[in-house]
């Protein structure tokens, strides 16, 4: 997969205060970002810099090797966003989008680009909804937002806060949504959200932004398995060793299931009767710390 969006040792100040500080992340090719940390951390801040919308102070951002995308309206053609969405409320729908498409498509509005957005108002379930948007619920007009960011066929979606205001259902069809992109278009998505347990299950990695600056964590950073066991030959061991952190002749850590159970197998070849299988996992929340 290759790198689509690079961020550089990028700083940002407002005035004397500053926002971020050395900040180095990429985004790549089809991948789920989820960008977590505390309110007033920086997430809005970093995602209106990628778009343009703010400079930053220090450092730079490129996207497919370009530091001067921002400036390139067919670059930034590429980008989809959901960020403080607003909507024409005494419209549908359908002419939200139809509005939106003329501001990009300025006296080209043809039948290709209207079936265009019935298309995409059918993938958020909105193609059948003909009422003006102030009678939209929150969830509806979410999805309406997705639209939006999608009917250009971007190649990177950013997404700030999309499960605000969303109810269980709401946040598990927006997954959905999200998820079938991946799945279909190979689209990258970067996710802002408070919902850490919706942002574990979507992601592929995560971006913790903690003391003005980002900690890239991996998928899967939180794994982590204790396996007890009666003594064992020096032989089982070594095989264990190679797999796992042996704590001592009785007890061994693993970092994902992959190996727990390999090691499970080399027990029971030898005739080890396991005592007990702790898991030691973690959650996203414990990596907030003393801030939470």
């Amino acid at each position: 997969m290759r790198h689509l969006l690079n961020v550089k040792h990028v700083s940002k100040s407002f005035k004397t205060q500053s926002v971020l500080e050395d900040v180095n992340f990429c985004l790549t090719e089809g991948e789920i970002v989820g960008l977590i940390g505390q309110n007033g951390a920086g997430k809005t801040t970093l995602m209106k810099m990628l778009l343009g919308l703010l400079t930053v102070s220090t450092g730079e951002i490129s996207y497919q090797g370009d530091t001067n995308y921002q400036h390139d309206p067919e670059k930034m053609a590429n980008f989809g966003v959901l960020l403080d969405c607003r909507l024409f409320d005494y419209l549908s729908g359908f002419e939200n989008m139809l509005i939106f498409e003329s501001y990009r498509n300025v006296n080209k509005i043809d039948n290709n680009i209207k079936k265009q957005i019935k298309t995409m108002l059918d993938f958020v379930n909105l193609s059948n909804n003909k009422k003006p948007v102030k009678s939209y619920s929150f969830g509806m007009k979410q999805r309406l937002g997705l639209g939006l960011a999608l009917i250009n066929h971007p190649k990177i979606l950013i997404l700030d806060e999309p499960f605000v205001g969303l109810d269980p259902v709401g946040v598990e069809h927006f997954k959905q949504y999200i998820l079938e992109l991946k799945q279909n278009y190979n689209i990258t998505v970067l996710i802002s959200s408070h919902q850490l347990e919706e942002i574990e299950q979507m992601c592929d990695r995560c971006l913790l932004i903690k003391d003005k600056t980002i900690l890239d964590i991996k998928h899967h950073f939180n794994q982590k398995y204790k396996l007890e066991f009666e003594a064992a030959e020096p032989a089982v061991l070594n095989k264990l060793s190679k797999i796992g952190l042996v704590q001592n002749d009785t007890t061994t850590v693993f970092k994902d299931e992959l190996n727990l159970n390999t090691a499970i197998n080399i027990l029971n070849h030898h005739h080890v009767r396991i005592i007990a299988i702790k898991d030691l996992s973690h959650a996203l929340t414990d990596l907030f710390g003393d801030d939470k």
